[in-house]
């Protein structure tokens, strides 16, 4: 038997016995005897391996859950050695180049040298597979601009006037910077700087080059004034140097006549002036006459009017004449020293002429040169020269007029008088000025048709063909409003300037200015000629008063095409200098050659000298009188901005655009187009903000609209 058997023998006390005896054991119940009752209950025995089982498998567990619901995410950030760190409500892993995130926010933070630090938060969502790409701003650099030779100049980047040079920046931008040299006596230096930040310190010598040349100036006698621009700046013999462009030049010895000359002076181009011979000083004539205004000619050459003062050379005679319309001429010879001074007083004797005036109806009176003559009707005996003439009549329109009496010969004026109504009909100005000096032309509207049909070349979908019928006469500016003329009105306006090109000189299109601010400037001149306003601005929008009054206003579409295509042409155009491209040389001021660099698009071969804005008047002007209706600058337009179709067969009326609307209508191109489309009378466009390519010309209309319809 095993060992488990021998001690269950033992327990029963069971002796050794034969196999038949075993066999007879007979097993007896023994009284049982209960144990002694100690009182303690049994205690609970901390295992410790059974505790690390437990976390083992809560651990394990754990893993499994995030490794099954975790999102794979991958951080790309430049630079890409950069260090970051992860910091969210759940722990990251990193595997394989990702890593094992819990949908939730987390704050990711990198730093590098020489970068800015990065602090972004990411939430992940429950896409399996997500990337982020974060960029670390570079740190500004340092950079130091120096010149050789050192010299007085002025730093500008990126168009900021930085200081003068030398100069150091500490905080430059990382990036392509545009950066100029100014220098008074140097030329302009213009480069572009690529800093590379992250606190590195670049250094930039720029050597500059003389904006002067060395001119030699020599003068018998010598030891003479040289003056530059009225700057004394040396005396003869001398080598001067004098700064580039027009410059006058003067050399000025007491006793002698000034010599003077305009040169042209280009940088590093040395030149020497022929030696000058100074001429002794003149004697002074003064010439007066009785009456005042005669002509003088002395020896034959015409001098001006008296009363006059006269240089003239000494040492010689001159024959003195006088003469004046309706007086005889009278001469005399005179002869002059050096620095003398002669006073020459003639009397003119008149001569007359008779005019015979008939005037009809009788009654009235006759002003001759402002004085009052009496009754029109008589024969008056005139001097033989230009005489103003009115005749004035209660009820009737003054009438005026020149007159000039022909020594023996009789003249007869026979003057009808108008009334008021018949005068005004006839005398209608055909040329205004407004308060400002705006030139208008008086337009004579009629009928014609706006847009582009749609066979025609170029046509865009706003060109839309509409019949229009003219009806009511108005003025229109000769020019564009210019820089100075809006300047007057509001003072802190600047047009600004395009890629290095000024754009506000006084003379050239104002340009930057919104719809709202064409209407203001409207309502300013009107007021300033004392016209009613024709905008008005309620609820913060501005709108045209209807009907349209006599007050100063933008044109409407319709009357910028007819002045623009159709007035005075000979035939109906589609490009200003005719149907074909290119344009024509002088046509005006476009994209040309040198504005590849601001536009995608340009007229290859074109040249019209401007890069920009092109001064007013600069270009010929159409057949009205006219200038710039295309190119220099495109026009802002009166109307609202709408592309509705008009009904087949109807007519408008002196159109004046919709009554309400988002935007406003553009005409004519600019010195920024040079696509053929935009070339086209019909090219239109729209917009209400100021543009660095569109200024406006103003309009009004003759008479109030009653008036004009009754």
């Amino acid at each position: 038997m095993n060992s488990n058997n021998d001690t269950l023998d033992k327990a029963l006390k069971i002796p050794d016995a034969s196999p038949a005896e075993e066999m007879n054991v007979i097993i007896e119940p023994i009284s049982f005897k209960k144990s002694a009752v100690t009182g303690k209950r049994r205690e609970f025995h901390f295992r410790p391996l059974t505790v690390s089982v437990l976390l083992t498998f809560l651990v394990l567990a754990l893993i499994t859950w995030f490794m099954f619901t975790a999102r794979a995410v991958k951080f790309e950030i430049e630079p890409a050695r950069a260090p970051f760190t992860i910091q969210g409500t759940w722990p990251t892993w990193e595997l394989g180049g990702r890593y094992l995130m819990q949908p939730g926010t987390y704050a990711i933070t990198a730093k590098q040298t020489g970068y800015y630090d990065l602090q972004e938060t990411v939430t992940i969502n429950a896409a399996a597979d997500q990337s982020y790409a974060m960029i670390m701003s570079r740190l500004p650099g340092i950079l130091t601009v120096t010149t050789e030779p050192q010299t007085d100049a002025e730093l500008i980047l990126d168009q900021q006037n930085m200081g003068r040079i030398p100069l150091t920046l500490d905080a430059v931008a990382a990036g392509l910077h545009d950066l100029s040299i100014i220098s008074e006596r140097y030329l302009t230096y213009d480069t572009q700087v690529d800093i590379t930040g992250k606190r590195a310190h670049q250094s930039l010598t720029i050597e500059l080059m003389p904006a002067w040349a060395a001119v030699e100036i020599a003068s018998n006698p010598a030891n003479a004034d040289i003056i530059v621009d009225n700057e004394v700046v040396g005396k003869t013999p001398a080598s001067i140097d004098i700064l580039q462009g027009a410059r006058e030049i003067k050399v000025k010895l007491s006793g002698y006549k000034i010599w003077n000359t305009r040169l042209q002076v280009r940088a590093s181009e040395n030149q020497s002036l022929p030696s000058v011979n100074l001429i002794k000083a003149d004697g002074t004539l003064a010439i007066r006459s009785n009456p005042t205004g005669a002509s003088i000619t002395v020896s034959g050459q015409y001098k001006g009017n008296t009363p006059l003062d006269l240089k003239l050379a000494p040492g010689e005679s001159y024959l003195v004449s006088l003469s004046k319309a309706g007086y005889q001429s009278n001469s005399q010879e005179v002869s002059i020293e050096p620095d003398q001074d002669i006073m020459l007083d003639l009397k003119l004797v008149a001569v007359l002429g008779v005019v015979q005036l008939v005037v009809t109806p009788d009654g009235g009176e006759l002003f001759i040169d402002g004085k009052s003559y009496g009754e029109p009707s008589q024969r008056l005996s005139l001097i033989a020269q230009r005489h103003h003439l009115e005749i004035r009549k209660q009820g009737y329109a003054t009438y005026a007029t020149t007159i000039t009496p022909r020594p023996g010969f009789d003249q007869r004026l026979q003057v009808n008088l108008k009334t008021v109504a018949q005068a005004r009909t006839d005398s209608i100005p055909q040329t205004i000025v407004t308060a400002s000096g705006q030139q208008m032309k008086f337009v004579v509207p009629a009928k014609m048709t706006l847009g582009a049909s749609r066979r025609e070349p170029g046509r865009r979908s706003n060109e839309i063909e509409r019949q229009v019928a003219l009806q009511r006469p108005f003025y229109i500016s000769v020019f564009e409003v210019s820089n100075k003329e809006f300047i007057d009105f509001d003072v802190s306006h600047s047009s600004g300037m395009i890629s290095r090109v000024l754009l506000d000189q006084q003379n050239r299109p104002v340009v930057n200015v919104s719809w709202e601010q064409a209407a203001a400037y409207c309502n300013w001149l009107s007021k300033r000629d004392g016209l009613p306003s024709a905008y008005i601005k309620a609820g913060g929008k501005w709108r045209a008063l209807s009907p349209l009054n006599t007050g100063y206003r933008l044109p409407t579409e319709a009357e910028w095409a007819w002045v623009s295509r159709y007035a005075g042409m000979d035939k109906v155009l589609r490009f200003p200098w005719g149907d074909a491209m290119p344009p024509e040389k002088g046509s005006g001021n476009y994209a040309d050659e040198s504005a590849r660099n601001l536009v995608n698009y340009y007229l290859t071969g074109y040249q019209d000298n401007y890069r920009g804005t092109a001064p007013l008047g600069s270009f010929s002007a159409n057949p009205l009188g006219l200038y710039d209706l295309n190119g220099n600058v495109a026009e802002w337009m009166h109307d609202y901005y709408s592309t509705s179709l008009t009904p087949r067969g109807v007519v408008l009326i002196d159109p004046e655009g919709p009554a309400e609307g988002k935007s406003h209508v553009i005409r004519g191109s600019s010195f920024l187009h040079g696509r053929f489309s935009e070339l086209r009378w019909t090219f239109r466009d729209y917009g209400n903000d100021g543009r660095d390519d569109v200024g406006f010309r103003i309009a009004r209309y003759h008479e109030p609209v009653e008036a004009n319809e009754s």
